[in-house]
Formats: structure tokens, C-alpha cells, sequence
């Protein structure tokens, strides 16, 4: 790819962002993108087939970024001995957390996009897939410490689901709300405070 198709291709990027930030994917006016960008509907084509391919070329790195840095956190963890786990679990999930939210402030505009603008596109559950695999790592955790949460029933499966549900729903509240980063990072601290109370109560009653 030449400096001019890079630059086109930038051109259309910057754009589709604005547009979709603006109206939302369902809304957004693809007429409206290549009249921004200053280019044609032919050149448009000529690097994604609709809008439905350029919003996925907006938000897929980071999706795909966060579920790496979050999979490896949980695959980290669960290699640690039992007598590690049990003793850091609180302090490990805190530091994770924080890497969570850095990374969200550092594309902020992309998550912006996936959680306020993405209805009508695959990406409109993607925090789904996160709780999938907090789940799977919880239920890791009960079994691999020989915690009695599960059999004594204090948690089930659908339990954890809707936990992790409510937590990752919260934590990306600061993304909906627009906060900064220091007001995010004192709501998120509260957050830990509220969501490891329970937890505690649940794995250590």
C-alpha cells in the first residue's frame, strides 16, 4: 500500500469514527463518511465492502486486545499454586482490574464505539464473551483451591454469570458516562470494594 492509499485509508478511518461516534452505527451515513473524508463511494469500496466492514476495522484491534490482556491475566493466575491463589486472589484481581482501565482510556473513542454505538453490529454483546471467560476462570479458582462455594450451593454457575455480568456492565460505565480517567479510577476503586465484599462473603463466609 502506497502513501496515498494510506492516506485515503486514514482519511476514511477518521471519518467513519466521527460519523459513528456521532449517530451510532445504525444511523451513520456512509454518504456522509466519504463526503467527509473527501474521497468517492468507488474509492470507499476499494478498501471495505460497507460500513458494517469499517466499524469492524475500528473496534476489532481493541476487542481483540482486551480479551488477550484479560485471557492471559486469568491463564497467569491459574498456573500460581493453590496457597498463592488463595492468598492473593483479592490483590491479584485489583492489579489486573487497573490494567483493564488503563487500557480502555487508552482507546477510549474505540470503546466509546462498542459500548454506545454498536447496536446493529456482532460487537453489540462483546462484553459476553469477557463474562464467558471470568466464569470459566472462577470456576477454575473454586475447584483448583477447594473451595466449598460451589457444593455447598453459596454459588452456582448462573450465579457467577450474573456477577461478572453486573461487574463488567459497571466497570464500563465509565466509558458511557465519558468520565476521566482520575474520577474513573476512584469509581472503580469503590467498585473493587463492593464486588470483593461479596466475594468474600460467597468464598469465605
Amino acid at each position: 500500500m502506497n502513501n496515498d492509499d494510506l492516506n485515503t485509508l486514514q482519511k476514511i478511518m477518521i471519518e467513519g469514527k466521527r460519523e459513528f461516534l456521532e449517530k451510532g452505527f445504525k444511523d451513520a451515513s456512509l454518504r456522509n463518511i466519504v463526503k467527509g473524508a473527501g474521497v468517492t463511494t468507488g474509492a470507499f469500496y476499494g478498501y471495505y465492502p460497507d460500513k458494517k466492514a469499517l466499524f469492524e476495522a475500528l473496534v476489532l484491534p481493541v476487542v481483540n486486545g482486551l480479551r488477550e490482556i484479560f485471557l492471559l491475566a486469568q491463564e497467569e493466575f491459574d498456573r500460581l499454586p493453590k496457597a498463592d491463589k488463595k492468598e492473593n486472589v483479592y490483590d491479584y484481581t485489583s492489579d489486573e482490574v487497573k490494567k483493564f482501565v488503563a487500557y480502555i482510556y487508552d482507546h477510549f473513542d474505540e470503546f466509546k464505539l462498542l459500548i454506545s454505538c454498536a447496536e446493529g453490529t456482532a460487537f453489540s454483546d462483546f462484553v459476553h464473551n469477557l463474562v464467558e471467560i471470568e466464569v470459566e476462570y472462577t470456576l477454575k479458582f473454586v475447584e483448583s483451591t477447594g473451595n466449598d462455594a460451589m457444593a455447598s450451593g453459596r454459588a452456582t454457575p448462573e450465579l457467577l454469570h450474573i456477577i461478572s455480568s453486573a461487574f463488567f456492565s459497571a466497570v464500563f460505565e465509565v466509558v458511557k458516562h465519558d468520565m476521566s480517567k482520575e474520577a474513573a479510577d476512584t469509581y472503580i476503586d469503590s467498585l473493587k470494594q463492593f464486588f470483593t465484599a461479596g466475594w468474600q462473603r460467597i468464598l469465605n463466609p
